[in-house]
Order: structure tokens, then sequence, then C-alpha cells
């Protein structure tokens, strides 16, 4: 199987690309997406020109739609979603084959990420497999994400551009709804104990509080997203159920429940637009 790296980078990221490419293995190939803002980053570092790497540049901002210009480059067996500021390690890309080897039926797989020795572990991670529904799994990063080129391909499954960094109102949470999006689409998704990328235990969603503005906006968002209209009353239930626990974080309740309409509201009136490529 061939294994299809896809890296999303933006300017000057570009430049930092050069740290995550191992040398050149059958069966491995780097498909790097860079979003260009402006002319001065044009240029495509030398470093990256190799036969096992493409580049395909697009003008604009917005990680999701990054990624799919990444996926639509993608022509191999096996894609491993991947940021410019990633690491890998040979053992990293046996692990990944044998993975999908080993279970045919597999067709989306969440792994888990490494730390640089000395940090703490990169989330709290479960000791065994299992399967993920729309009701039973933990939050998945974007870098724990591989998948069968051909099972996503050939359902339409693209990431929401309404989603993800550069996005506004929602400026993340776009490897949620793809997940979503795989499931609903009926495919086999599965968590895997074991690392596929290495990654500092810093992470800037991490960091955001339980009940930041970014993170209302996306509960109302993704709601929306799965259930239409019954986000709305979904956002005035949350509040009344959270109401101690707003008030002890120091949050207002009234201003999570703006958030949370604000975000179901941006999606809804859209209901009719993308939708990983197949509807809401």
């Amino acid at each position: 199987m061939i294994i299809n790296v896809l890296i999303a980078t933006i300017d000057a990221g570009v430049g930092k690309v050069e740290e995550i490419l191992l040398e050149p293995r059958t069966g491995v190939r780097y498909i790097v997406s860079h979003q260009v803002t402006d002319q001065q980053f044009r240029n495509v570092p030398g470093a990256l020109k190799r036969s096992d790497v493409v580049v395909g540049q697009i003008e604009g901002r917005g990680l999701s739609g990054n990624r799919n210009n990444a996926l639509k480059l993608a022509d191999g067996d096996i894609a491993l979603l991947a940021d410019d500021d990633v690491r890998y390690r040979p053992e990293h890309f046996m692990t990944l084959l044998e993975a999908f080897d080993a279970d045919g039926s597999m067709d989306v797989a969440c792994f888990k990420i490494a730390t640089p020795d000395g940090d703490f572990e990169y989330k709290d991670y479960a000791a065994k497999s299992y399967l993920l529904n729309d009701e039973s799994h933990h939050y998945i990063s974007s870098l724990e994400i591989a998948f069968r080129l051909d099972a996503i391909k050939s359902r339409g499954i693209v990431f929401d551009p309404r989603f993800g960094a550069g996005s506004k109102p929602v400026c993340y949470g776009e490897e949620a709804v793809f997940i979503h999006d795989c499931i609903r689409a009926g495919l086999k998704v599965k968590y895997i104990p074991a690392y596929v990328a290495e990654h500092s235990a810093k992470s800037t969603i991490k960091n955001i509080s339980e009940y930041a503005t970014e993170k209302n906006i996306f509960k109302g968002a993704y709601d929306a997203r799965r259930f239409g209209w019954l986000a709305f009353p979904a956002a005035l239930f949350g509040v009344l159920r959270l109401w101690p626990a707003l008030r002890e974080e120091g949050k207002n309740p009234l201003q999570y429940l703006k958030e949370r309409l604000r975000g179901a509201w941006y999606i809804y009136r859209y209901l009719s637009g993308v939708s990983g490529g197949r509807g809401c």
C-alpha cells in the first residue's frame, strides 16, 4: 500500500515542511498543500523538490480548504493527515500499514500522537481499540487521522470549509465534522492505541478553557450540522443544565447561550451549502 502524508501549510510555513520529510522510501509520498496569501510566499523551497514530494499551491485562507486541496492531489492507498509542525519516524509508517493490513474492513483509523522525551502525554488515550460512533468517541485530533483514500473519495467526503482555522466564526473542529461524516456515510471508523506521529504536548485547542467563546460557537455549529433546527432548543437546554458550572467558571450563562445560538444559526442558514460533500 502507498501512504500519502497530506501536509497542510500556509505562507512561510512551507519552509518548515523540510523538517517533516524522512529519507525517501518506497511506498511513502508527501502531498503538500500550500496556501498562499501573498506573492512573497510563492517560491517553493528547493528541499521540497524531490520525486516523493508533490506541492500544490492555492490562494486564500482556511484549513479545511487546504486539506481538501491535499486530498484532491492524493493518489495513494492510505492518507495520513499532517500539519507543518508534526514529526515522523519510520516506525510510524510501519504501524500505519500494519493496522490497515490487519483489518481490511477498517476505512478510517484514529491513532495516538507521541510527544518528545520529557513531555507529558498528548492526551488521555484509551488502552484498547474500539469502534467510533456519533455518541461514543473521544476528541479526535487531526494528526491522529488516517483513512483509505478510495473509501473517502468514492463517497465524496471532504472537509467542511465552514469549520477550522481560518474560518469564521467556527475557527476549529473540522476534524470532528470529518469523522462525523465518515460515520454517517457508513464507514468503519476505529481507534487504534498506537503512535503514528509526534508533536509537542502543547496545543492551542487544549489550552482553550472549557466554556471559551470559540468552543461555545463550535458546539452550536456542530449541533446544527448534525441535527438542524434542533440545535436551537439544545442550546437552551444546555444553558439550563450547565448553569451552575457556568457560574462557577465565571461564564455568564446568557452569553454562553448567545454564543451557542450564534454558531447554530451560522450553520443552519447554510443548510444547503457544503457538508462533507453529502449535504447537512
